[in-house]
């Protein structure tokens, strides 16, 4: 296939995953990716890729555990060094083993026993990439994310030399206690190495160009991320263990002396925002192409009659029973030993071992490594390969299951109501700034933005139901501003220059609605339906308003006049009296709280408008503020988050947080590529 509808194939999936996410949330994000490689592969017939474990460990894995490396708190993981070493290696081996043997003997010798210990040590290792995806919405113990944040770091290591050495005795027959131990020392060693070494040379490149003053931010992205590719390769070219390397790579990276220089501030900006990025397509990837392998591998075994589907199905349970049955076991041995050595009692640690055995999920790696198979007879390298992908399927959907009713649902710990309160201050300020200001529209602008934070705020803390009726109520108040900008013009209380003027606000306020699908449909039909008998209007009078308009706008008549803004605040003001009155009768109908929040904010509004003209008011919804007015409100904003820290109103650690949103929003302000193109050709119309 093309590279690039390959390219463009994946990304839409990815954006049509989330947008499913954002519109479905209780569905979990990697379930929908599944269900999406799966459709790819059932429209493509043969799926869009073939599968190369090698490439896709390099490039998709690789860049993903050195990341995890790069940020995992790896002082606190090794509190925990004992565990996770056991789950690293005594875990993975009698799993592999455990797993290999009843597959055979479930097999009545169908399949050999090298080929089942294969299998085995393929389902062995936990995938970090799965189990993040899955504990993103759940809280655990500080402790357990940490030990599974190692294991699933340094696992895949024993999890491959657990699978070469049963290649190994497959293809040649013999086994050796002594060459298996030396090929995992080997590994382990091997690995370990190149990633210190690969990390040292990146840190004594980027020294040398910055002693030459040769360092660029741009340079030193492309290192970065080309770091866990390059450890991957040179390990497993001297036979070691790549997966190790870039893990130790991204540790290495992450833990050197933090200078503040404005280059390390720029290069740690840069490549946060990359990193996000790339790790989020990453990990979407890695379930987009599981449910792809997935039914890519289910067709041969469905489609040969010689081989039982039911019994295959039934496989494939048993073994994902066995693969959580061993861990339970082997994780109650190690915390049944701690308990005599602390004299606790075992059953303190009945929830912690529930825990870390259905956080053993299995993830893409496992299909990955059992595709270094070699090739064996067509029904056993189908039977072995659908088993790996079917068991990392189950027990993937075993853990969302199982996890949330073991964990708790992450707690937002965002103090809503204090940053409302910064928020609010701000406001207030910018108000008693209208006093002194020359530049009102701009001020207008600025308040606009700080109030409609204030309400994104305020809406975010609550229901979707609450969320889905203030989207519908604003659209019902929409359509009666509509309606009554309509009835005014028709019986010429507005003329086509006023009518033109409001109804830019009214677009401007609808495109702020933050509607859901069915609301957005009623809205269209809604508007449809008024838009029809004005387009019949331009029909038979030949498009009478449309010409009267061209004419005024050739004639420079297009400026309102002092009478014609007193039109529009009049207009604006019965609509909004009108709108009041609605809201009156929806009490008990919709929340009221609600309801009284949205006849407040009219009510503010209709205040502002009565004071001032409202001409102001409409410009400031359409035109881009002016620099030192935001900065005015940027200012007063650090003002007002440093004076709720001095209060303990906030945290240090939260204060960071909004004192970081502050400087972001700032950056983008201040950008110098903004496109105002279009309010240049408005200015200069008006100045015409």
């Amino acid at each position: 296939m093309h590279l690039a509808v390959l390219v463009l194939t994946y990304l839409f999936a990815l954006i049509i995953s989330n947008i499913l996410n954002r519109m479905f949330p209780r569905i979990p994000l990697p379930l929908i990716q599944i269900a999406l490689g799966s459709l790819i592969a059932w429209i493509t017939a043969t799926g869009l890729i073939e599968f190369e474990s090698e490439i896709f460990l390099a490039f998709v894995i690789a860049p993903l555990l050195f990341r995890e490396g790069e940020e995992s708190d790896i002082t606190s993981v090794l509190r925990h060094w004992k565990l996770i070493l056991y789950l690293i290696f005594p875990v993975v081996f009698v799993t592999a083993v455990a797993i290999g043997w009843s597959v055979e003997r479930l097999s009545q010798g169908a399949l050999p026993l090298a080929a089942c210990l294969a299998l085995g040590a393929a389902l062995g290792p936990t995938d970090l990439v799965a189990f993040s995806a899955i504990s993103e919405r759940f809280s655990f113990p500080k402790y357990i994310e940490n030990v599974l944040q190692g294991e699933g770091l340094l696992n895949d290591a024993s999890g491959l030399v657990s699978f070469q050495v049963a290649v190994t005795v497959l293809t040649t027959g013999i086994f050796s206690v002594t060459q298996a131990s030396f090929s995992l020392f080997i590994s382990v060693m091997g690995g370990f190495l190149v990633g210190l070494v690969v990390a040292l040379v990146n840190r004594l490149l980027l020294s040398v160009l910055d002693n030459v003053d040769a360092a660029d931010v741009r340079g030193a992205l492309l290192l970065e991320l080309a770091l866990p590719i390059v450890a991957y390769f040179l390990a497993e070219e001297i036979h070691g263990s790549g997966i190790i390397a870039v893990v130790v790579a991204g540790i290495s990276q992450a833990s050197r002396f933090k200078k503040i220089t404005l280059f390390d501030a720029r290069l740690d900006q840069v490549t946060t925002t990359i990193w996000r990025t790339a790790t989020f397509m990453l990990n979407g990837l890695v379930f987009i192409l599981l449910g792809e392998e997935l039914t890519i591998l289910a067709r041969p075994v469905f489609a040969n009659e010689a081989i039982s589907t039911w019994r295959i199905l039934g496989l494939i349970g048993i073994v994902t029973v066995i693969l959580f049955t061993t861990r339970y076991l082997m994780l109650s041995l190690f915390f049944f030993w701690r308990s005599k050595r602390s004299h606790r009692p075992f059953r303190r640690y009945l929830r912690e071992i529930a825990i870390l055995t259905f956080s053993g999920v299995k993830g893409t790696v496992s299909i990955a490594t059992i595709l270094l198979l070699p090739a064996m007879a067509t029904n056993q390298y189908s039977i072995l390969l659908f088993i790996v992908a079917g068991t990392t399927l189950l027990s993937f959907l075993t853990g969302v299951l199982v996890l949330p009713h073991l964990a708790q649902a992450k707690q937002d710990e965002r103090p809503i109501y204090a940053e409302i309160g910064i928020l609010t201050e701000v406001v207030q300020e910018l108000h008693r700034d209208m006093a002194t200001t020359l530049d009102k529209v701009s001020l207008y602008a600025v308040i606009d933005s700080y109030n409609r934070r204030i309400e994104d705020l305020i809406i975010e803390q609550e229901s979707r139901e609450i969320k889905a009726d203030m989207a519908m109520i604003r659209l019902m108040t929409l359509g009666i501003e509509s309606d009554g900008l309509e009835h005014a013009f028709v019986s010429q209380e507005l003329g086509i220059k006023e009518y033109r003027s409001y109804q830019r606000y009214l677009r401007s306020l609808e495109r702020q609605i933050n509607r859901n699908f069915v609301s957005n449909l009623t809205y269209t039909v809604a508007v449809a339906f008024r838009a029809i008998p004005a387009l019949l209007h331009e029909l038979v009078t030949f498009g009478a308003n449309i010409r009267r308009f061209f004419r005024l706008r050739e004639s420079g008549g297009l400026r309102l006049t002092d009478d014609e803004r007193s039109r529009i605040r009049d207009l604006y003001l019965t609509n909004s009296q009108l709108i009041i009155e609605s809201l009156d009768q929806l009490d008990g109908i919709y929340n009221s709280e609600l309801i009284a929040y949205l006849k407040r904010e009219r009510r503010q509004e209709m205040a502002v408008a009565g004071s001032v003209s409202f001409r102001d008011r409409i410009l400031a919804r359409v035109t881009p503020p002016q620099k030192t007015e935001v900065l005015r409100g940027f200012y007063l904003e650090r003002k007002a988050i440093a004076e709720y820290e001095a209060k303990e109103l906030i945290s240090h650690r939260y204060s960071k947080v909004l004192r970081q949103q502050v400087n972001a929003l700032e950056n983008y302000a201040l950008s110098e590529k903004a496109n105002t193109l279009t309010y240049d050709i408005m200015n200069f119309a008006r100045q015409r």
